[in-house]
């Protein structure tokens, strides 16, 4: 899965380009050392996908190059930048025609209201600065805007019930103003949204939150999260395999409406409440 490169990833893949030239190896040489195809090296160098770190490693022995090519890849992931997979997600959302996503534990990027947003990525990353914070929120609030585009995706999203009750940083406040949005985006047609109720039976939501990208003229991707972010996955049974559970999900959980009318009674609880 290539991506358009970004400014950061551009410049470590001309030092691994450089690098690679200099220990006198092809693209080939250089995919058959490392047990990935040609196309993969061939994207690292153009800048057009993410280099894990231990890739970095060993492509700095590899090459022999006393670590030019971990340093590049340490300033091509500062702190002060967004995550490499930030960006990517937010370019597949631009680019898909229909996207589907389970989460059993928040409402998802896109149809997060700009509180819940900064709560949510308070809770989960107090260790960032406040520059990286203000970087991820701001872009997670971008990501919506395909959702007011005329040729908007097709947007699927399966969440568990105690995603409706569960507060994030700002409390009930918050969590009011994301339940107001999830229904005005629904009210919309912008999302059809479905919940998982408590008392459904076993289903394979264990497995944790993915998305699935589809494109017009490109093959289906599907992403997995995890603590350190986002694994992306463009095999063909890997990709099949998250179409198949997004399905059964879909079966185990209430229609759209009575998904709708539970996100009401929720909202009106806390209201109360407040």
């Amino acid at each position: 899965m290539s991506l358009k490169a970004n400014p950061r990833r551009k410049t470590l893949g001309r030092k691994i380009a450089a690098a690679r030239s200099q220990a006198g190896m092809t693209q080939g040489q250089v995919a058959k050392a490392l047990k990935v195809v040609q196309s993969t090296v061939s994207a690292w160098e153009k800048g057009r996908r993410r280099l894990p770190s231990d890739r970095a490693e060993e492509l700095d022995a590899l090459f022999d190059c006393g670590g030019a090519i971990n340093r590049a890849w340490n300033a091509a992931n500062e702190p002060d930048a967004l995550p490499p997979w930030y960006t990517e997600v937010g370019q597949l959302e631009r680019e898909a025609t229909e996207l589907r996503e389970y989460q059993p534990l928040v409402f998802p990027g896109l149809v997060q209201c700009k509180a819940y947003a900064r709560g949510l990525l308070a809770d989960t990353g107090p260790w960032r600065s406040q520059q990286e914070f203000k970087q991820m929120v701001d872009s997670r609030v971008e990501r919506q805007e395909v959702l007011e585009r005329v040729d908007l995706p097709l947007l699927s999203i399966v969440v568990e019930e105690s995603v409706l009750r569960r507060a994030v940083q700002g409390g009930k406040p918050v969590l009011i103003e994301q339940l107001t949005k999830s229904l005005e985006l629904i009210e919309r047609g912008k999302v059809r949204f479905q919940v998982i109720p408590v008392d459904a039976e076993c289903h394979p939501g264990a497995s944790g939150p993915f998305r699935l990208y589809t494109f017009p003229e490109k093959p289906t991707v599907a992403s997995a999260e995890h603590m350190k972010g986002e694994q992306f996955m463009d095999d063909m049974m890997q990709v099949q395999h998250c179409a198949m559970l997004f399905g059964i999900l879909q079966a185990e959980a209430l229609s759209p409406r009575a998904s709708r009318e539970l996100i009401r009674k929720v909202k009106e609880e806390l209201d109360d409440e407040a």
